[in-house]
């Protein structure tokens, strides 16, 4: 898995590609705001979008910075926003995997 480990800790550039994808500004702003609780809850992580498909990539809980480990506080808030997007909104079908200490957020836009 390609990550650009720089990228993951500048919430500025993440933003800049959720803006500059493909995605209707409903999604955009709703990603937006899930970057925000994110980057807030101090999490290192990446942003891929690719059509109608937005991967999220939760790779480690500031300061430690050690690949894997998590603040489980910060990760339930998160995960928590992320459930309450997908029961608000239909057309979004989520799904969550871990791959090489690393927890995947998938979300589709169906």
């Amino acid at each position: 898995m390609d990550i650009d480990i720089e990228q993951c800790r500048e919430n500025d550039k993440i933003k800049d590609i959720i803006s500059k994808s493909s995605l209707s500004i409903k999604h955009i702003k709703l990603l937006l705001r899930v970057s925000d609780v994110i980057y807030i809850n101090a999490i290192n992580y990446n942003v891929m979008v690719k059509d109608d498909k937005i991967t999220i990539l939760l790779l480690s809980s500031k300061p430690e910075n050690k690949m894997g480990s998590f603040n489980i506080t910060s990760l339930a808030i998160i995960l928590n926003r992320i459930m309450d997007i997908d029961k608000e909104y239909d057309e979004l079908k989520t799904s969550c995997q871990i791959e090489e200490n690393i927890l995947k957020i998938e979300i589709e836009i169906l």
